[in-house]
């Protein structure tokens, strides 16, 4: 949960999680309070961007064969990470691979919802891959929808429910 001074609206929640996001574990980082707060500010005053799917879309053409929630190596299967009943969009940008088990247990599920609620996993233990395609997606909606500056009380509310 982003900590109060940060204002209730998604696209602050898109910009907090994104900058959670970009922090380098390798580097040390991913518990770096500062840092991530310097990323969220320079997104919000527009110094740095989101980038675009590429990153994430190459991330996974390098890596054929890998699940891309469990990490397992396997014959893999495309998934739909937003799936299109819930109004998750057509092309590249919405489609992981995903193991057998991965791709049978998430189904057509919410991403969070099957994440958090039925693994038991973190929202901040979400792959890289996914967690960047699914804030680029609700970056993407609600810029069009023009409704960044909507209230937002949680991660969940970032992708809208009612189309299921």
């Amino acid at each position: 949960m982003p900590p109060r001074f940060i204002p209730r609206t998604i696209i602050d929640f898109i910009y907090y999680y994104y900058a959670k996001l970009i922090i380098s574990p390798s580097a040390g980082q991913q518990n770096n309070y500062r840092f991530i707060i310097d990323r969220y500010k320079r997104l919000k005053n527009g110094e740095i961007q989101i980038s675009d799917y590429d990153r994430e879309i190459q991330k996974l053409a390098h890596e054929p064969g890998t699940c891309a929630f469990c990490g397992k190596h396997c014959e893999t299967v495309p998934i739909e990470l937003i799936p299109r009943r819930l109004g998750g969009p057509v092309g590249i940008q919405n489609i992981v691979h995903a193991c057998t088990d991965c791709a049978q247990s998430k189904d057509d599920k919410d991403l969070l919802t099957w994440w958090c609620d039925e693994l038991g996993n973190n929202k901040d233990s979400l792959p890289r891959v996914p967690a960047g395609l699914f804030l680029k997606m609700a970056y993407e909606l609600h810029q069009i929808s023009f409704t960044l500056k909507k209230r937002c009380e949680n991660i969940r509310e970032i992708w809208p429910k009612e189309h299921s």
